[in-house]
């Protein structure tokens, strides 16, 4: 299909300088008559030959180079189209789908691949004509990338780049010579791997300055796209989360239950193939519960032993292993030749290794940190089934699970803080006392980077079992966002949808979140219904942290607003629930607004730690009671 590209240059030259001897014989004839200055003549010739050189070019190519004219204006068509469509895609889908279409009209047989970024790796979004399925299962890192020129729009040279010698040299028998960098708006974004000799319109200064065009745009628009995806698909893990928690306090049958973990996942992860392994009686060996993608005959047959393969590795070792290629793999046990990648997490419960959860895929390095954090969360409610299971013999109501739920508490307090993160001057400590065995209470902080901090708060409404399920749900959809610095408000908004849509009627939570930045001295928050926030200044004035608006999960698509405040030395910020205000004593009096804050005012000076443990103490000592009637919970920050 292509056109020798160097022979039709070297034709066109040669048609230019025969058209300049035309013109110039002409002239010369012309002029004569007028002057006898063969130097005006030539003059004249060059100028009238400079100006009319596109024009004489086209009809060169038109009606001498046919077939090169045609493929080069159809090109120029189909990166017209490209580029008009690009304007009006408003999607992750449609932008990739208009520029698979393009690149199949643009490039017909020529093999080519389409690399798109997704999180730290590239991957093959498109390709076409290549044989070699181990270049296209290759695991190519961001990092491969990093010495290419965000302004260089051709790379020819591999050597410019850190792409393994095993690739290239694949790439290279594949005949794709060549790299066309899509740029983002800080790196490369996506690339297309091709031989830019056999592109048939290349050379061509119209069409090719049309392609740099569609290259500079394409990256942004897909960036920009992906990005939004991203938020739906996380928004879609965790709703599925979600319905994994209502189904554990719908059933008590293992096996259904572990069929639904693997289904749900089967659409979040788009895993190849997953198998959840539980120890039998004795401890040592595990057996297989629920399975997808394998061949029945060979896996419901099979019995591994603790510490054989990689499922039982983990089981013994009670580690995550992620292994990005099973060729290389240590303790990797064969099932499908297919499988690449693989990763197996322990399920525990109470300090007890229940089985594990395994997961594979046909892609090398499929499993990233993102992935892994979510298949976490998965394991950890399929644990909590397990162990209901075990424990009430299948059969017990949700009563009777409330009742047994003494070990629930341990994994709850688990999901909270403890370890708080190190942001440049604050200080920050939190606490939860449950009222129960488990509690309806929550606060979580996240690390943004050194001067950012997102601090939050919530309270369930009921108590119990449901109410600590509800938590632990929040707190994971919270969390699923937390690669993402968006504002306040829209994560309140978010929560707000995530928790109508996925929990039953009457499952309402207040809740608090803001952003804090030490570098900017600033504080961003919305409020959704909760006790408001004490912001004490070093002056000793006080601000109460009321904007935003009704609790989250009573009404869907519920406009947050969010307020920003003026955060400096000496600040001080208490996040704390009712438990504490509306605790009495014996004569019905509650501890109230008014000594909590006269306790701040008092105790300002003092770090976060003593004035937690002071909080904690004057209210235990008012109500004269070790227990409390309700959960108490509170965050402090500190501005030092």
């Amino acid at each position: 299909m292509g056109v020798n590209l160097t022979a039709r240059k070297f034709f066109e030259t040669v048609l230019i300088y025969l058209s300049a001897l035309v013109l110039f014989v002409f002239f010369d004839y012309f002029f004569h008559k007028l002057t006898d200055s063969v130097f005006l003549t030539f003059t004249i010739t060059i100028f009238l030959l400079i100006v009319f050189q596109p024009f004489i070019l086209k009809i060169i190519r038109k009606f001498l180079l046919r077939k090169s004219y045609l493929l080069t204006t159809r090109a120029q068509r189909i990166l017209e189209k490209l580029n008009n469509d690009l304007n009006k895609a408003t999607r992750y889908d449609e932008v990739t789908k208009d520029l698979f279409e393009t690149f199949k009209q643009l490039f017909g047989d020529i093999p080519h691949i389409f690399y798109i970024l997704e999180d730290d790796k590239y991957y093959p979004g498109h390709y076409f004509n290549v044989q070699d399925s181990e270049l296209i299962a290759f695991d190519l890192k961001t990092e491969y990338l990093k010495d290419v020129d965000l302004n260089e729009l051709i790379v020819k040279n591999f050597e410019n780049t850190s792409l393994p010698p095993e690739f290239i040299q694949r790439a290279k028998a594949a005949d794709l010579t060549t790299i066309l960098p899509f740029r983002g708006h800080t790196h490369i974004f996506a690339f297309l791997l091709i031989n830019h000799q056999r592109i048939p319109f290349f050379g061509d200064w119209d069409a090719w300055k049309l392609m740099e065009k569609i290259q500079k745009k394409a990256g942004l628009i897909l960036e920009n796209t992906a990005l939004i995806l991203d938020l739906e698909h996380r928004n879609y893990q965790t709703r599925k989360l979600l319905e994994v928690g209502q189904k554990i306090l719908s059933s008590f049958d293992i096996k259904t239950i572990l069929d639904f973990i693997l289904i749900t996942l089967k659409k979040v992860a788009h895993y190849d193939a997953a198998a959840i392994f539980l120890l039998d009686k004795t401890g040592k060996q595990l057996l297989n519960t629920s399975y997808d993608g394998y061949n029945p005959d060979t896996i419901e047959n099979m019995h591994l032993k603790v510490g054989q393969g990689s499922c039982g590795w983990v089981v013994q070792s009670r580690q995550i292993e992620v292994i990005d290629d099973v060729r290389n793999a240590r303790h990797y046990y064969p099932l499908r030749r297919e499988t690449r990648s693989q990763c197996s997490i322990p399920l525990i419960f109470d300090d007890k290794v229940l089985g594990v959860i395994c997961l594979e895929s046909n892609r090398l390095a499929y499993f990233n940190k993102q992935l892994v954090d979510l298949l976490q969360l998965f394991a950890q409610m399929a644990s909590i089934a397990i162990h209901n299971a075990h424990q009430f013999k299948i059969m017990l109501d949700k009563q009777a699970l409330e009742h047994e739920l003494i070990n629930a508490g341990k994994i709850q307090k688990a999901l909270l803080v403890q370890r708080f993160p190190s942001i440049r001057h604050l200080s920050i400590t939190a606490m939860n006392i449950p009222s129960k065995i488990v509690s309806g209470d929550l606060y979580d902080i996240i690390k943004y980077d050194d001067h950012t901090v997102g601090i939050a708060i919530a309270d369930v409404v009921g108590k119990g079992a449901p109410a600590a399920i509800t938590m632990a749900l929040v707190l994971a959809g919270l969390r699923s966002q937390k690669q993402f610095f968006m504002t306040a408000c829209d994560i309140v908004y978010r929560l707000n949808n995530l928790l109508y849509e996925s929990t039953i009627e009457g499952n309402y939570v207040s809740f608090f979140y803001a952003l804090i930045s030490t570098e900017k001295k600033r504080i961003i928050f919305t409020n959704a219904g909760h006790n408001p926030p004490i912001l004490i200044h070093r002056d000793g004035t006080i601000t109460f942290l009321q904007t935003g608006g009704i609790v989250i999960g009573f009404q869907p698509n519920i406009e947050y607003k969010q307020e920003e405040l003026e955060f400096k030395p000496g600040d001080i910020i208490l996040l704390y629930t009712d438990g504490i205000t509306e605790a009495m004593n014996a004569a019905e009096e509650e501890f109230g607004q008014e000594r909590l804050i006269d306790l701040l005012l008092r105790h300002k000076n003092k770090n976060v730690y003593e004035i937690r443990q002071i909080i904690v103490q004057k209210v235990r000592e008012f109500t004269g009671k070790e227990t409390m009637e309700d959960d108490m919970t509170l965050l402090l920050c500190k501005y030092e």
